[in-house]
């Protein structure tokens, strides 16, 4: 399945290892150990860096990197962190190149501001990297806020740190950034790990010559592939007309597909628009369960016994179309079965769609899903 999608020009590495993030907390710790780690460079892209004591924390670790002689860079989306204005000018002060993407402006064209940067990602010595769903703030530890988010991330050691380095170089070029020397040297581990290796780990990102097209074409592939099992973990499941059939014919033809949505979301709207597509996707068999509690962030999968899909993109037409996302494509079954196990827990705190009760739902909740679907190029 990894193989053929080398053909969307994706770059693909053996002999990786990772370690599997089950929790924004453990991103989050993984994420400040890098940072407190590094010798040579520190690169990050981060959609909401939120001006709380968890964002204030990174900010000091990078300044206490920067101050060590650690040559520190990175790229914050001007939407997703709007209201960290005073943190991040206190980064600029300190000479940290830090560059907003997208800046919003009055005078500035509305399809320009309508694309952003919704990656997460941070590279640290050109070694080790995390690359997950969590952003950096409170809303994403759970050690510390009993109703964070849920997240999943990794963090990667290998030759696909190379790949990440490079699609980072991009999307700095693309954001005002000039072309950079690192340090030169490799750094030590820093992690310590379980790790899951070896591992073959395609890159999909949308900063490539394919642009949005390759995350949305990639997904397309691999559902078209699975055989027995499509487990689906989507914060903002909104799947567009393709999708929603390409979904239904998996179940037709026998696999066991599973996709787990917040049952409480932060965006309704975004909620009602999703649910348009579950009477479709009920009556081809598909199961979708609705979690409680805890909002789920996820944006992961697994398809059959030895792929894992972990990133930033939604199954949406903003993630598909409109921004910048980083997804990994994992081979490795160790790594589906520890995915697995997470959503399984997720699921034991889930309520399932009926399709039977789903159908007589009243007729309002209906149209309004209906009326919210027809915005869903603009969520």
């Amino acid at each position: 399945m990894m193989r053929s999608g080398h053909r969307l020009g994706l770059p693909l590495r053996d002999d990786n290892a990772l370690s599997l993030l089950g929790s924004g907390s453990a991103i989050l710790a993984a994420s400040k150990a890098l940072i407190r780690g590094a010798r040579r460079s520190i690169c990050f892209e981060i959609y909401i860096w939120a001006d709380d004591t968890v964002g204030q924390e990174i900010a000091t670790l990078l300044l206490e990197a920067k101050n060590r002689g650690v040559d520190v860079r990175g790229i914050v989306d001007d939407l997703g962190s709007w209201g960290s204005t005073a943190l991040l000018s206190n980064l600029d002060k300190a000479g940290i190149p830090l560059f907003r993407f997208h800046p919003v402006a009055p005078w500035r064209r509305f399809r320009i501001m309508n694309r952003r940067n919704h990656r997460k990602l941070l590279i640290c010595d050109e070694t080790e990297a995390v690359v997950g769903s969590a952003n950096w703030g409170l809303d994403y530890d759970d050690r510390v806020n009993p109703s964070a988010f849920l997240d999943e991330g990794v963090v990667l050691r290998g030759p696909v740190v190379k790949d990440l380095s490079e699609d980072f170089d991009k999307v700095w070029r693309r954001a005002g950034g000039g072309v950079f020397e690192r340090p030169a040297g490799s750094g030590t581990l820093i992690w310590p790990g379980p790790w899951i290796e070896p591992t073959t780990v395609q890159l999909v990102t949308s900063a490539g010559r394919r642009g949005t097209r390759a995350i949305r074409q990639h997904l397309r592939l691999m559902i078209s592939q699975v055989q027995k099992e499509l487990l689906i973990a989507n914060a903002y499941f909104v799947p567009g007309v393709r999708l929603t059939r390409l979904l239904c014919r998996a179940a037709k033809r026998g696999v066991s597909v599973r996709i787990l949505v917040p049952g409480h979301s932060d965006s309704g709207f975004v909620q009602a628009a999703g649910r348009a597509s579950y009477g479709k996707l009920l009556e081809s068999g598909v199961r979708i369960f609705e979690r409680q509690g805890r909002m789920l962030h996820s944006k992961a999968g697994v398809f059959d016994d030895d792929l894992a899909l972990i990133g930033s993109g939604n199954l949406d037409p903003r993630s598909f179309r409109l921004n910048l996302e980083l997804n990994l494509a994992i081979h490795h079954p160790g790594m589906a079965e520890e995915l697995r196990r997470i959503f399984e827990s997720y699921r034991a705190e889930s309520v399932e769609i009926q399709a039977q009760e789903w159908a007589q739902r009243p007729w309002w909740r209906r149209a309004y899903e209906q009326f919210a679907y027809q915005f869903r190029w603009m969520l």
